[in-house]
């Protein structure tokens, strides 16, 4: 096993009580667990402290950051164990070891600083987690990103970041698994699932920015650009321009701005796109059309939203869409928390009749800021468009505003030309 492989197999150590391992990444942690020894002693630490957190997050009546365990997971683990023959030599010594309370929660990150966290977002209840070199720590407003660092943002969540010293950010979106190497001075981030949005400042030329996912490389020298990762890569360029190679292939393109690639294509190629911004033609509450600056949604009063969009004379493919709408308050309400759903609704009904979801948005929003909602665009097939957004019960009522508002709600809509 090569030094990278096995430094990837120990960073997957603790990552693997944090999420679901890959096929392919549970086999690196399985390959590195039986040829290092020391990485067979640390899989066994790493367990016995997440048990350990667990039942001490509830004696501690939740004062403690509480990571949680694998609960599905427990024959895997019995059997990489077994495999890699850790319980018997090690077992004993281990768990007649006493963990104290600031062992348990205690960050001790040894590895050097790349940057800082520039923006945070997360649930009541999560945390965005980060990994490195065994240790488990949580991000907050005022956190230092390390080299090395994997990062796990949970649905509903949001991290940015800058880079030590310029103005290189990175923007990672919810449900993001993400890896962070200096590599002698060249930036390389690994997307392992997510979206991730950069601007980046000029880089040397012999140290371009590495942005890597299961099946493609971006290489980058200074731009704005957006990668989403699932099954395939897709890479759109705002500025400047990047480098694109399939890792599956020997397909390569150089993609510009105003243009994206997608490594599902069956050639990798760059397609130029156009971003259509519309503002509603119409929108209200349903219950409540007498404050017209106002969209309001309330599931304790039945409050729902309606908005209409006229996409014209659109043509081409719909890459992406998404509904921004701008957080305003009445009087004293400072803004709203909870599940907003977003359902594609019949035009002609003024909001009633047979409802499809579309999106979804789950979190808090203060007043002055913006929620986007990403929506399904294999959803999107007529010129003119209707939603319905509602709130399932329990959550803290949102005011946004209308188009007579402050600021209109927008549809944004990525099209490929």
């Amino acid at each position: 096993m090569n030094e990278l492989h096995k430094n990837d197999g120990q960073g997957l150590i603790s990552e693997y009580y944090l999420r679901e391992l890959t096929p392919e990444e549970l086999h690196t942690l399985q390959e590195c667990l039986a040829e290092d020894s020391k990485a067979r002693f640390e899989f066994v630490n790493t367990g016995r402290d997440e048990w350990l957190m667990h039942h001490v997050h509830h004696l501690g009546e939740q004062k403690i950051t509480y990571l949680p365990p694998r609960l599905s997971n427990r024959r895997r683990i019995q059997a990489i164990a077994a495999g890699a023959a850790i319980l018997v030599t090690l077992g004993t010594l281990l768990f007649s070891k006493t963990a104290t309370f600031s062992e348990m929660i205690a960050s001790k990150p040894t590895a050097p600083v790349i940057g800082q966290v520039s923006d945070l977002f997360v649930l009541k209840g999560d945390a965005i987690s980060v990994v490195n070199d065994g240790d488990v720590r949580k991000l907050n407003s005022a956190s230092k990103i390390r080299d090395g660092d994997r990062l796990v943002i949970p649905p509903g969540s949001h991290l940015a970041f800058r880079y030590s010293e310029e103005e290189t950010e990175i923007r990672l979106g919810g449900n993001s698994l993400v890896h962070l190497r200096d590599l002698d001075g060249a930036k390389f981030v690994r997307l392992d699932k997510g979206r991730l949005f950069a601007t980046v400042d000029p880089q040397n030329k012999d140290k371009p920015m590495r942005v890597v996912t299961g099946d493609a490389e971006v290489v980058v020298l200074g731009t704005a650009f957006e990668v989403f990762s699932t099954f395939s890569t897709r890479l759109t360029v705002q500025s400047g321009k990047v480098r694109f190679n399939a890792l599956n292939s020997e397909d390569s393109t150089e993609v510009s701005a105003g243009h994206y690639a997608d490594t599902s294509d069956s050639k990798l190629q760059a397609v130029s796109f156009k971003t259509i911004r519309l503002r509603p033609t119409l929108d209200n509450t349903i219950q409540n059309k007498m404050m017209k600056e106002f969209i309001q949604i309330d599931s304790q009063r039945g409050f729902e939203g309606f908005m209409k969009f006229d996409l014209g004379k659109m043509s081409g493919t719909l890459l992406e869409a998404t509904l921004k709408l701008h957080v305003t308050g009445y009087h004293t309400d400072d803004g709203g928390d909870g599940h907003l759903r977003l359902f594609s609704v019949s035009p002609d009904r003024k909001g009633y009749g047979e409802r499809v979801q579309v999106g979804q948005f789950k979190g808090r929003a203060g007043r002055g800021k913006d929620i986007r909602v990403d929506i399904d665009p294999s959803k999107i097939s007529a010129q003119e468009l209707a939603f319905v957004l509602t709130m399932d019960k329990g959550g803290n009522n949102f005011w946004f505003s209308a188009t007579e508002g402050d600021q209109a709600p927008v549809l944004e809509l990525k099209v490929a030309q």
